[in-house]
């Protein structure tokens, strides 16, 4: 993965040999697990330590699991036809 910073805020680049884990800090709910990217940065999703704002969290982690999944699904239409229409709502799609 690659980072950069700009005037937009933070772009990763992902790359083939990134790997996403989830990992336990400890077993009590004041150290939550984390979820953990590693590539050549690593970059870590940590939760908030506060067990009333998990659900919360919880509702942000299903948004972007919808997100990555929708991400997903233009990719691999694109890959399948390249200059194809896959709905992208640009007007080409």
């Amino acid at each position: 993965m690659r980072l950069r910073v700009d005037g937009f805020g933070v772009t990763w680049t992902v790359e083939p040999r990134d790997s996403v884990t989830v990992e336990e800090t400890g077993p009590h709910p004041a150290s939550p697990p984390m979820l953990v990217v590693t590539g050549e940065t690593v970059v870590s999703l940590a939760v908030p330590e506060d067990l009333d704002r998990w659900s919360a969290c919880v509702a942000f982690l299903l948004r972007l699991r919808d997100g990555v999944d929708d991400l997903a699904a233009l990719l691999t239409a694109r890959v399948a036809a390249p200059g194809g229409r896959d709905g992208n709502g640009n007007g080409d799609g």
